[in-house]
């Protein structure tokens, strides 16, 4: 008995010293653990207090400007045909939707009263036409007095001179008492006879060329009379041509508000709601597309722009064009600039009216350096340009760059930038000069 107690509480001890030693282990274990815990919580702690920042590297892509805006679309002409005279529409060659062309009648006026004016007005130019002859034969009639007038002045003066001749010898014969004084008085008389004669011719030569000339202006009259008579009757052909009303250019007839047996009035002479048009043709094998540019996008507005209209009435369909024309001009109350676009409408499928979306390509720049455009950032002058780089270690540069082109998306770097850098992208607070950033 005693020998089995003694076992027994060595058996007890040997418990005991195993469950120490196993108590003592487990100690020395937590313990350990505990205090790497401790190490491994002030690291994070420390990491912790540095900034989180995200960054990206600068990328080469095609960047562009382009602006969308609303447009209608226009035909890219349109006449409103009105008339020109006054009468009952005798004949209608058109209704709306026809194809004409440019020239062909749309419509007749029936006007009577031009007609007879204008077989009057023919009458009295054949009239005046006949007084012309007269006066032509007139003219010659006056010519021929005055030819004959002119020879009568010149046998005058022949005698004048024969008889003076005759006289001179006389007067020496009587001087010389070889004849009577009788003989010289007479070839004196005849002498003044002559005389007398040739002022008579010479005054019938003048009236003949006064005759001559009134005979001239009389017909420069007729002549007169004629042209003013053949400019009346080519006024009265004109109006007449005006009762045939025919389209402008080739188009479509887009608008007809008038019947065969309507009374046509004279646009000239009308107002109102009288005053509207009788036809309207549209031009739309090719359009216009109209839109207002906002102030913003308009320095950058060229004709030549590549620009693209869509419509929700088309669905799936785009037009390209380009810009056609530019107004230079800002609208007061809008501050937008009219822009207008031709497109290409062999089908009719655009229709003046039609409501859509316009996009135009305002710049585009190939092969740019470009970065998120909250990388970039601007200081308190507003001057400058600059990004937050952050180098091996965490260690923030702060970096000049030049900007370039801004799509609200990303913007170009001109320069200040390789494309290899790490730069902080868009982020709330500012950086500093070697600062240290913890980069997510």
């Amino acid at each position: 008995m005693p020998a089995r107690r003694i076992a027994c509480r060595m058996g007890l001890a040997w418990l005991v010293a195993i469950v120490s030693t196993i108590a003592g282990a487990a100690a020395a274990q937590s313990g350990a653990a505990q205090s790497g815990a401790a190490q491994s919580g002030a690291a994070q702690s420390g990491a912790s207090d540095l900034v989180a920042v995200k960054t990206s590297q600068p990328k080469r892509l095609t960047l562009s400007r382009s602006t969308t805006q609303p447009g209608t679309v226009h035909a890219f002409h349109a006449a409103e045909i009105f008339s020109k005279v006054s009468g009952y529409l005798e004949n209608l060659y058109v209704d709306i939707g026809d194809e004409v062309k440019a020239g062909e009648r749309l419509g007749k006026i029936d006007v009577p009263e031009m007609q007879k004016s204008s077989e009057r007005m023919a009458a009295e130019v054949l009239r005046l036409e006949s007084n012309k002859q007269r006066f032509d034969a007139a003219i010659e009639v006056a010519a021929a007095k005055l030819k004959g007038a002119s020879a009568g002045v010149e046998e005058a003066e022949a005698q004048v001179t024969a008889d003076k001749s005759e006289y001179d010898r006389k007067n020496e014969l009587a001087e010389s008492k070889a004849v009577s004084g009788r003989v010289r008085d007479e070839a004196l008389n005849r002498a003044a006879a002559a005389e007398a004669a040739l002022s008579t011719q010479k005054a019938n030569y003048v009236v003949a060329q006064a005759e001559l000339r009134a005979a001239r202006a009389t017909l420069a009259g007729a002549n007169a009379a004629v042209d003013v008579a053949k400019k009346e009757l080519e006024e009265i052909q004109v109006l007449m041509a005006y009762a045939t009303l025919r389209a402008p250019f080739a188009g479509i007839v887009t608008q007809r508000d008038v019947d065969p047996g309507d009374l046509v009035r004279n646009a000239q002479n009308t107002s109102g709601a009288d005053k509207a048009p009788l036809f309207t043709i549209a031009q739309l094998d090719k359009v216009r597309v109209r839109t207002p540019i906002p102030e913003r996008d308009t320095p950058w507005v060229d004709a030549g722009d590549k620009a693209r209209f869509k419509s929700s009435a088309l669905r799936g369909k785009i037009f390209e064009g380009t810009v056609a024309r530019v107004s230079r001009s800002l609208d007061s109350m809008t501050r937008t600039m009219l822009v207008e676009i031709d497109l290409p409408n062999p089908g009719y499928t655009l229709l003046p009216g039609m409501y859509g979306q316009v996009f135009i390509l305002l710049e585009e720049h190939e092969n740019c350096l470009v970065l998120p455009a909250g990388s970039v950032r601007t200081d308190k002058a507003g001057e400058n340009d600059y990004v937050y780089v952050v180098e091996e270690g965490g260690k923030v540069r702060v970096v000049q760059v030049e900007t370039g082109l801004d799509d609200g998306r990303q913007i170009e770097i001109l320069s200040g930038l390789n494309g290899g850098e790490n730069v902080v992208e868009a982020m709330l607070g500012r950086l500093s000069e070697g600062q240290l950033v913890r980069v997510l």
